[in-house]
């Protein structure tokens, strides 16, 4: 069953719907000039999520082909392991450095969350892109699991889950902002010029 929009109030949680369109984003080069007027934020913002999680799985699939070619190498472990601790602490202080959610109006409410999401995503993939290059320094195929592994905490993190939505609702209401983050997300894109 599709999604129609003049079904679904805008304080109600949409769900994960997917679409063949979402995997543009995987193409390299490809540049959008931004989200349409109209369109669900909220949706939109699962959608560039589950991108992310698709890319990890493909630099996943590109090192499996590229692991039976490697040539053998004295590898420099304290090397891959200090670039993975390095991800490991990026992910870990994530959140002493996040500002908190900005309750001035919805889109400033919805602009915070999303800031505060790809910082999250950004420190995440970091890990795993430090794996990344971690096997072409030692051709080893466990710095690539380990770095994803990694990179999966800050996404748990980042998810835009109902869970994790509700959690910040209660924190935003603990801070005297009543102003709900569902609606904020999903009409923040409806209203743009």
């Amino acid at each position: 069953m599709a999604w129609d929009a003049r079904r679904v109030l805008p304080d109600d949680d949409p769900g994960w719907p997917t679409s063949p369109r979402m995997l543009i984003f995987l193409v390299p080069g490809y540049v959008r000039k931004g989200p349409r007027e109209g369109q669900d934020g909220l949706i939109v913002l699962r959608q560039v999520f589950t991108t992310f999680c698709i890319s990890l799985a493909l630099f996943g699939v590109v090192l499996a082909f590229l692991y039976p070619s490697a040539p053998p190498t004295d590898p420099p472990t304290v090397l891959v392991g200090g670039l993975l601790l390095w991800g490991a602490i990026g992910v870990l202080l994530t959140p002493r450095i996040e500002k908190p959610l900005n309750c001035t109006d919805d889109s400033t409410l919805a602009s915070s969350y999303r800031t505060r999401f790809f910082l999250r995503i950004a420190f995440a993939q970091a890990a795993a892109l430090f794996g990344f290059v971690g096997f072409f320094l030692t051709y080893e195929w466990w710095t690539y699991p380990v770095g994803v592994a990694i990179a999966a905490v800050g996404f748990y993190r980042a998810a835009p889950t109902r869970e994790h939505l509700r959690q910040d609702q209660e924190r935003l209401a603990g801070t005297s902002c009543f102003r709900p983050l569902v609606h904020a997300l999903r009409t923040s894109m409806q209203h743009r010029a």
